[in-house]
C-alpha cells in the first residue's frame, strides 16, 4: 500500500517539466558558468550613457528655467512702454513790421495783464518763423514749444533792437495771439526776469 505523500510527490514530478533532469550542485562548474553569465548581463550603465542622461537631465532644468523667467516677465508686465508723446506747440503771429507803434514806458501793472506769458530758449530760427521750447509759464499757457509767425514776409525781428538768437533765452508776451512789442518781449536779463516775478507771482 503507498502512502499518500508519495503519490502528491510523483504527481508533482510529472506536472514539473524540469523534474527529470538533473540538478547540479551549487559548487560545481557548470552552476559557477550559469552565475558568470548572468552577472554579466546585469552590468550597470557605461560612463557615455551616465553622461548623456547627464546632459539630458541639466538641459531639461535650463529650459525650466528660462520659461520660468519668461513667465515672470510677462506677468510683471514686461511690455515695451508705449513711444512718448510728440512736443505741443502754441503759435504767435509777430507784430507786422509797417505797423506804426507807439509805446507807453514800462509798466509791471501793465505786464501783469498780457497773457500769454513765458520764458523760452531759442532753438530754430527761420525766414519767417523762430521756434523757442519753453522753460516757465508765467499765464495763458501749457505747451512745450511756441512759434513766433511772421507775417507778410516780414524778417523774425520784433523791432526796438530785438532780435531773436538761437540758444539765447527770452521772456515774451503776446495780446489776443500777436507778440507785444514795446519792451514787453525780449533778452532773459536779470531786471527784466524780476519784472515778471512782480507781475505774475506765484507762477
Amino acid at each position: 500500500m503507498s502512502h499518500p505523500d508519495d503519490e502528491l510527490r510523483a504527481r508533482l514530478r510529472r506536472l514539473d517539466p524540469a523534474g527529470g533532469l538533473p540538478v547540479d550542485p551549487v559548487t560545481s562548474p557548470r552552476a559557477a558558468s550559469s552565475m558568470e553569465r548572468a552577472v554579466q548581463t546585469l552590468e550597470p550603465p557605461t560612463p557615455a550613457r551616465a553622461s548623456r542622461r547627464g546632459r539630458v537631465l541639466v538641459g531639461a532644468a535650463v529650459l525650466g528655467t528660462a520659461a520660468a523667467v519668461t513667465a515672470g516677465v510677462l506677468l510683471a508686465g514686461g511690455e515695451e512702454p508705449p513711444p512718448a508723446a510728440a512736443p505741443t506747440t502754441l503759435t504767435l503771429d509777430l507784430p507786422a513790421s509797417d505797423v506804426a507803434a507807439s509805446c507807453l514806458a514800462f509798466d509791471v501793472g501793465i505786464l501783469a495783464g498780457m497773457s500769454p506769458a513765458f520764458a523760452g530758449t531759442v532753438v530754430e530760427v527761420d525766414a519767417d518763423s523762430v521756434l523757442l521750447d519753453v522753460d516757465r509759464w508765467y499765464a495763458g499757457g501749457d505747451a512745450d514749444r511756441v512759434e513766433l509767425a511772421a507775417t507778410g514776409g516780414d524778417a523774425v525781428a520784433l523791432g526796438n533792437g530785438v532780435e531773436f538768437a538761437p540758444g539765447e533765452r527770452y521772456l515774451v508776451t503776446a495780446s489776443q495771439g500777436t507778440v507785444n512789442g514795446c519792451g514787453y518781449t525780449g533778452p532773459a536779463t536779470p531786471e527784466f526776469e524780476r519784472a515778471f516775478e512782480q507781475a505774475f507771482p506765484g507762477s
